[in-house]
């Protein structure tokens, strides 16, 4: 069993044929099609077979997929931990981060690291919640910046900063309390997609006002931001994402119940498997950065 064998299952599984498998590793189908085939005879078991044109993964398959993607992802993270051993400033870091985060908190104290160890290799990698939890989760990322961590995930929590979301709308005579209730009853609510964190605080900031409001589903929060400046309704968004239209009188802060919610950014390590060194290197520099997180006591033994 050679891990060439392993990857290129894998991708037959994830990618659903040879064809589109062979494009992805970029060898021939007659390559993939021979690499599935002397692992399943090293197995024992059929781990695909022929539904008409294509092909199915037996349930043979889809267990031993699991575990060999476990297997190529802890492999990977041990590649990148040894390499990053002897000299941790020309090592590799992968980050995920929530879009909002990446632009308005993570990319700007990111610099700080670049600039002082310029070999090392930096990768973030931009997603929705849950995409960047599921990252953390399955190796392919030493760090995370997002909200608050799943209670089920096997995280630490390394340092926080400030995120404060707000009710935005365009600018208006002052209203009544009951005015505007009536006003955020009546609105389109536009929200962010699900898995989004600030989709799951609209969601709870609406349970508890108990309101059922006319709703727009919108992919990311510049464009949540554009439909409240085109006056489609009201939006929930991060403060610091719209300071600039909020002091030039673009766009209004709705006094809302409720509001303003805290919902600090978290730089988050996972707890099954050690930082590298050039990760550990990275998490500090965040950690130490002007403007950025404060550092969490809980976390400091996975820096040492």
């Amino acid at each position: 069993m050679t891990l060439n064998q392993l990857r290129t299952f894998v991708a037959v599984v994830d990618c659903g044929s040879v064809r589109m498998a062979a494009e992805q590793l970029v060898v021939s189908q007659p390559a993939v099609s021979g690499a599935v085939s002397s692992l399943a005879r090293e197995l024992g078991v059929d781990l695909v077979e022929r539904d008409g044109r294509g092909l199915r993964v037996t349930p043979a398959g889809s267990a031993f997929a699991a575990a060999a993607r476990s297997c190529l992802h802890h492999l990977d993270h041990g590649v990148r931990l040894a390499r990053s051993v002897e000299e941790p400033g020309r090592g590799a870091v992968r980050i995920a981060a929530i879009a909002t985060a990446a632009e308005r908190l993570l990319l700007p104290i990111l610099a700080g690291f670049r600039e002082e160890y310029p070999e090392a290799e930096v990768t973030v990698q931009v997603g929705n919640r849950s995409d960047v939890w599921d990252a953390l989760r399955d190796y392919d990322v030493d760090l995370v910046v997002a909200g608050r961590p799943p209670s089920s995930a096997q995280v630490e929590v390394l340092g926080q900063a400030s995120n404060t979301l707000v009710v935005v709308g365009l600018p208006t005579e002052r209203r009544s309390r009951a005015d505007t209730m009536r006003h955020l009853a009546t609105s389109t609510w536009l929200l962010r997609e699900d898995g989004s964190g600030t989709r799951s605080a609209t969601d709870e900031l609406l349970d508890h006002l108990r309101l059922d409001p006319p709703r727009m589903v919108l992919g990311s929060n510049g464009a949540v931001e554009a439909a409240v400046l085109a006056g489609f309704g009201v939006g929930l968004l991060p403060l610091g994402a719209v300071r600039r239209r909020l002091t030039s009188g673009a766009l209004a802060r709705v006094d809302c119940p409720g509001t303003p919610m805290d919902r600090p950014w978290h730089l988050v390590a996972s707890t099954v498997v050690d930082l590298s060194p050039t990760a550990a290197l990275a998490a500090r520099s965040l950690l130490e950065a002007t403007g950025g997180f404060t550092p969490a006591a809980a976390g400091r033994r996975l820096l040492r």
